[in-house]
């Protein structure tokens, strides 16, 4: 098979998606009246048993579990088609409880204002999900996010990106088991939908019932590292840089996977991320992407990068290191470590080996 006959194949699906959210459109306005206006004007009781939140967002948004994190009240949704993707919409009236869902293909790179954070101390939902959830266990009636990258084929930027935003009224929040999975399963559900309808033959995992709580931040010694930090510095390089303490969470994909070693104390000292799909490309053309570790030229600041390919919503995977300023750099140790750190989160997202 030639080169441009193999790109224009995986190229397809791409395509494929885009056309049929932009004929979609076009009936939006009438699915969104019928999933506002039936709930709130008693046509629900003309249905009898048939949820319009159903009907919403051209049918795509999971009713049961929607209904589930927002119980007993009244609830409208809308949908819109934005430069920046597709949004889908349900709250109360007042506004002060509800979600909104987004989803855009991997491939279209974040606008200036338009990058989705996965959060302070996101964690991944783990069951062979490559996603995230996070919310402020700090603040009262925080609102959380749940973030899922969904690959619809093997090629290199064949997938979506999905994000929810919940807020929770009458004082719930989202320490509640129940209400981090009812946000999850409202998310995967509606994405899942949104990519039969337009075109993309979306891989999935197992529902999930469990949804881990986000990390509060707490360190531990680096000699007990089993997840995102395991093995990325042996004894005596923690020794040599100061670093008796780790930050990490799970070893479960994740679209975006930290690693913070600190002091024993838990001062921060250096930071390996790895950046998948979206982020990947957001990290590689931002300014703090360091220097390619196979260069020869040693970066002023310590940092350094590493790429792979990945297949389906993963793209183009970003790994970077950064020491916080002020520290002696030993580079040889940087680029070992960074190397070290790529290569096992780049297992867990099935990736070409990191160069």
């Amino acid at each position: 098979m030639s080169k441009d006959s193999k790109d224009s194949k995986d190229q397809t699906p791409l395509l494929r998606r885009r056309g049929a959210r932009l004929t979609a459109v076009a009936s939006a306005a009438a699915v969104v009246v019928a999933g506002g206006t039936f709930w709130l004007s008693g046509g629900y009781e003309e249905w009898r048993g048939t949820d319009p939140l159903s009907r919403s967002c051209q049918g795509d948004l999971a009713a049961e579990p929607v209904r589930e994190l927002l119980p007993d009240v009244e609830l409208t949704s809308s949908s819109e088609l934005r430069q920046d993707g597709w949004f889908c919409s349900a709250e109360t009236r007042d506004g002060k409880a509800g979600l909104q869902i987004r989803i855009r293909n991997v491939g279209e790179p974040f606008g200036p204002d338009g990058a989705i954070d996965p959060g302070e101390h996101a964690v991944p939902l783990g069951g062979g999900w490559t996603g995230s959830f996070s919310y402020d266990a700090t603040a009262t009636a925080a609102p959380a996010r749940a973030l899922v990258l969904l690959d619809c084929g093997d090629a290199p930027g064949d997938g979506l990106l999905a994000a929810a935003d919940g807020r929770l009224g009458r004082g719930g929040t989202f320490s509640s088991a129940e209400a981090r999975a009812n946000l999850v399963r409202a998310l995967t559900d509606t994405a899942l939908s949104y990519a039969r309808r337009t075109g993309c033959d979306a891989q999935t995992a197992d529902p999930l019932d469990k949804v881990p709580a986000p990390s509060t931040g707490g360190h531990q010694p680096l000699a007990k590292a089993s997840g995102t930090c395991a093995n990325v510095v042996d004894a005596a390089t923690g020794r040599r840089w100061g670093a008796g303490a780790v930050v990490e969470t799970p070893a479960e994909p994740a679209p975006v996977e930290t690693c913070l070693l600190g002091s024993r104390l838990g001062t921060p000292l250096y930071t390996f991320t790895a950046s998948y799909g979206p982020y990947g490309e957001a990290a590689l053309s931002g300014p703090d992407a360091g220097l390619p570790a196979k260069d020869k030229a040693d970066s002023p600041t310590g940092r350094y990068r590493m790429t792979a390919r990945c297949p389906g919503a993963d793209a183009t995977a970003v790994y970077t290191i950064a020491p916080d300023d002020g520290l002696a750099l030993d580079h040889a140790s940087l680029r070992t470590a960074l190397k070290s750190f790529a290569t096992r989160s780049a297992d867990r997202h099935a990736c070409e080996p990191p160069a």
